[in-house]
C-alpha cells in the first residue's frame, strides 16, 4: 500500500463486524451433548399421528424403566401391556393398566408398533408428501432402530 492510499476504516469495521457475526452464528450452531438435557427431553410429552387412531400422546421409556418392566413381568403379554401403559399414562391422565388390557388386541399391537417405529427419541421433522399429506422423513438404520422392543420379548 502506498502512502497516498487511505485506509477505509468504516469498511474495515464493517468487515470485522460481519466476521464476528459469522463466527457467533457458527458457534451457535455447534451443539454440545448434555446428558441432563437428553433426560429432560425424553420425559416431554410427544405426539405421533395414526391415520385410524388419531394423535397418540406418549413419553419415552428410560433405560431403567424398560429394564424394570423386563425384570418384573416375565410374560411377554404382560410386558407389552406394561410398556404401553408406561408410555401412554403420563400423557393420558387417569389411564389405568386395565384400560390397556380392555383395548382390542389389534389396537394394542398397532400402538406398540407405532411407538416403536415412529416414537423414537430421534424423531425427524415431518415434511409434506407429493399428495399434500404429512410424511416422516426416513431414518438411517442404526443399531438401536433395528432392535425391536417386541424382539426383546420373544
Amino acid at each position: 500500500m502506498s502512502q497516498n492510499e487511505k485506509i477505509d476504516w468504516g469498511k474495515a469495521t464493517e468487515m470485522e463486524e460481519a466476521l464476528n457475526a459469522s463466527e457467533a452464528e457458527r458457534l451457535a450452531r455447534v451443539r454440545i451433548f448434555d446428558p441432563k438435557e437428553i433426560v429432560r427431553k425424553a420425559k416431554e410429552i410427544r405426539e405421533i399421528v395414526d391415520e385410524d387412531l388419531g394423535t397418540i400422546r406418549y413419553v419415552l421409556l428410560s433405560y431403567d424403566e424398560l429394564n424394570e418392566i423386563i425384570e418384573k413381568h416375565k410374560d411377554n403379554r404382560d410386558r407389552s401391556i406394561q410398556l404401553l401403559f408406561k408410555q401412554l399414562s403420563p400423557a393420558n391422565e387417569g389411564l389405568k393398566v386395565e384400560d390397556i388390557r380392555k383395548m382390542p388386541y389389534e389396537v394394542v399391537v398397532r400402538l406398540l408398533m407405532k411407538l416403536q417405529t415412529e416414537g423414537s427419541f430421534f424423531q425427524r421433522p415431518q415434511k409434506p408428501s407429493q399428495n399434500g399429506s404429512q410424511t416422516t422423513e426416513e431414518r438411517r438404520p442404526s443399531d438401536s432402530s433395528r432392535m425391536s422392543t417386541v424382539t426383546h420379548f420373544k
